[in-house]
């Protein structure tokens, strides 16, 4: 007997295999991006208090970046006390910074310009107000602590 299996591969036969992986690529990709959306990533237990500078560091009508959660921000101390904002404008992501003889918080990249007292936008493209960022002033160690960041 000779039984001999043969195996044929055509070419049709090899577009269809190539095609089939090729979806099936595409697929894995968008099942991975649903359960990453559906399914979002811990959050590490971090503190949300940041040391940024005493009391006596920053004199009136000055200001300080720090970070606060890996985004720049800025601390402002005027007269009616401590303020600090997220630096990040809410127009395309640029850095604002404080600009001392103009009084407000402006962002070079496309002129927009927010209150510092508030945060709101005074004027330029901005859409919403810089988020403001809780501070407290501990006692004994006098230094400035950002807590948790509120939108105004």
């Amino acid at each position: 007997m000779n039984d001999k299996i043969t195996l044929t591969f055509t070419r049709r036969k090899f577009s269809e295999i190539l095609i089939g992986l090729v979806a099936l690529f595409f697929a894995s990709g968008v099942v991975a991006t649903i359960l990453k959306y559906l399914w979002p990533p811990s959050v590490k237990a971090t503190s949300s208090e940041v040391k940024i500078a005493s009391v006596d560091e920053i004199t009136t009508g000055s200001a300080k970046k720090f970070l606060f959660n890996g985004k720049a921000a800025v601390l402002l101390k005027m007269p009616a006390g401590f303020r600090a904002f997220g630096a990040v404008c809410t127009h395309l992501g640029c850095i604002a910074y404080w600009k001392p003889d103009e009084n407000d918080i402006f962002c070079p990249c496309h002129l927009g310009r927010f209150d510092p007292n508030t945060g709101a936008v005074i004027s330029g493209p901005p859409p919403s107000p810089l988020p403001a960022i809780d501070i407290i002033v501990k006692e004994g160690q006098s230094m400035l602590s950002g807590g948790k960041i509120r939108i105004m």
